[in-house]
């Protein structure tokens, strides 16, 4: 088998976020399972070291630099993907901010750019791949959520709103584009990354949030890429509309 035609017998994913943490773990399995990447995110050395990681593998992955909530940039940039991988086969939306702010206080700028990255990204990454799938037959989108879009959020209530959102999306696009596109939504408790560290006090504190989980420890980004994985398989090839908890069995998820 050729090199092109071996490149093009291994599907396509995006992966928006997917310069660290838990995108940088889902870009990671992806590669590692056999799909070539795109990670778009707007942190230029992570990306290129994640996308250097990943491609050791064996995969083409390659980083892009876009921002989700700029319609234009994710319309260029979709279409630089498909000229340098393929057309994608799958889309997963992990891209999120969560600068924390009390409601009272919070500027309405920030909560519309809260809502534009978290759920508008989202939705302008899932409608610039939804034609090609379409067309295609088949394709999959998983959507990165959080528990606080059920809990809520102290200091988070836009956080809490675009996660909320985002599986309420979920819902509804499985419904518009079922048979051909599954749409699914994974939702992360306590993970180890970047984000819980910014509310806690030190590294003591976030792994001592476990002793609260019944599974005695916080998440790892490998255990959502894990989750994200099976939504992509043709393991669940009969789910859709679905959104799966990752967290250790929390009630506060």
């Amino acid at each position: 088998m050729d090199a092109e035609t071996q490149r093009q017998t291994r599907p396509t994913a995006i992966v928006t976020g997917g310069a660290k943490g838990i995108g940088r773990a889902i870009v990671l399995a992806l590669a590692g399972r056999g799909h070539d990447v795109a990670i778009i995110d707007i942190l230029d050395e992570r990306g290129e070291e994640t996308a250097a990681e990943a491609a050791s593998s064996g995969a083409a992955c390659r980083y892009f630099r876009a921002d989700v909530a700029d319609e234009c940039a994710v319309a260029d940039t979709l279409a630089e993907i498909t000229r340098q991988i393929g057309e994608p086969d799958v889309l997963i939306n992990n891209a999120g901010i969560y600068p924390r702010r009390n409601a009272v206080d919070m500027p309405y700028a920030l909560w519309q750019q809260v809502l534009a990255v978290n759920l508008g990204g989202a939705f302008l990454c899932s409608r610039a791949v939804a034609p090609v799938m379409l067309r295609r037959g088949h394709g999959a989108i998983v959507n990165i959520a959080s528990g606080r879009g059920l809990q809520g959020a102290v200091s988070g209530s836009h956080y809490a709103a675009s996660k909320a959102g985002l599986l309420s999306l979920t819902r509804s696009l499985a419904l518009e584009w079922a048979p051909a596109i599954r749409v699914n939504a994974v939702i992360p408790g306590v993970t180890d990354t970047d984000q819980p560290r910014e509310g806690e006090r030190d590294e003591e504190a976030l792994y001592g949030r476990g002793k609260k989980i019944p599974l005695g420890r916080i998440g790892q980004p490998e255990d959502v890429a894990k989750a994200v994985c099976f939504l992509l398989s043709c393991d669940a090839s009969y789910v859709t509309g679905q959104s799966l908890c990752v967290n250790g069995g929390s009630i506060m998820h």
